[in-house]
């Protein structure tokens, strides 16, 4: 995807589950998700500030530095529709849980493979990743989340300080013809976003993304990113993918991350 602001297309395709269930059903079935998962995190966040203060991402960083692993959950709203979704990671290893019509959809990033699960018909995709993709890893915090990153590289920059939630944050913004992207990110390390905004300057909308629950240095076996038994698999080169998909969709459900599988300057 070409331009500074490239995410703008990879935002709206999160939103809305990139064709395959932007609907006013999904929006419903997701909000009523998002009420049961709001009071759910409310009792969590609270018990983690009692039972494990170190183990968030607004507290103390851990003495080892830039954590190995990291969770949170994402509330994505916008153009009509709404969407959760659960992150963790390990190294450049990924897993991303949502709900896409009524289809529970895991996405595993692990090693030289991306797959995409549909957990309720038991299909998957197996892909390898691009040359491209592989080399962007060593050069990421964490697979997820890296908005701020992106903000300084398209050319971005700070623009005040403030308080979202009562937390401390950072302020950054980027601008230009695409739309304007901002991120408040918790001060201290390690720096996290707490929200991010996009807004598509063609079809004047706003995308919002409120990340919680965020935690570090959590136990994740590799196990948890690997392809489990029982599915109804196909396995694609990469080469093969971009051939197939060129001609249409292809697997159970959309990739839902493509930088993560044709890397940021897919050739």
């Amino acid at each position: 995807m070409s331009g500074r602001l490239r995410w703008t297309g990879l935002l709206i395709g999160l939103v809305l589950g990139v064709g395959l269930a932007g609907t006013a059903c999904d929006a419903a079935e997701d909000s009523e998700l998002a009420q049961k998962s709001a009071e759910a995190q409310r009792s969590e966040d609270k018990a983690a500030k009692a039972d494990e203060p170190g183990k968030t991402a607004t507290a103390a960083a851990t003495a080892s530095g830039t954590p190995e692993t990291w969770h949170a959950t994402a509330f994505v709203s916008g153009i009509g529709s709404y969407r959760i979704i659960h992150y963790w990671s390990k190294g450049p290893s990924m897993r991303a849980e949502t709900l896409i019509g009524g289809h529970p959809v895991a996405t595993l990033v692990h090693g030289d493979r991306y797959v995409v699960i549909d957990r309720l018909t038991g299909q998957a995709l197996d892909v390898e990743r691009s040359p491209g993709a592989l080399a962007e890893d060593a050069g990421r915090a964490r697979p997820f989340a890296f908005e701020q990153r992106e903000i300084r590289e398209a050319g971005g920059e700070k623009v005040e300080d403030a308080k979202l939630s009562g937390v401390d944050v950072e302020v950054w913004r980027v601008t230009d013809d695409a739309g304007r992207r901002t991120a408040w990110v918790s001060k201290g390390e390690p720096g996290v976003p707490l929200r991010v905004e996009t807004f598509v300057r063609g079809g004047a909308q706003t995308v919002k993304i409120d990340y919680s629950s965020w935690g570090f240095n959590l136990e994740m076996p590799d196990a948890f990113f690997a392809l489990p038994g029982g599915l109804e698999v196909e396995r694609l080169s990469y080469d093969d993918y971009t051939k197939k998909s060129a001609e249409g969709p292809v697997g159970p459900a959309p990739i839902l991350y493509p930088d993560m599988l044709h890397g940021s300057k897919p050739q």
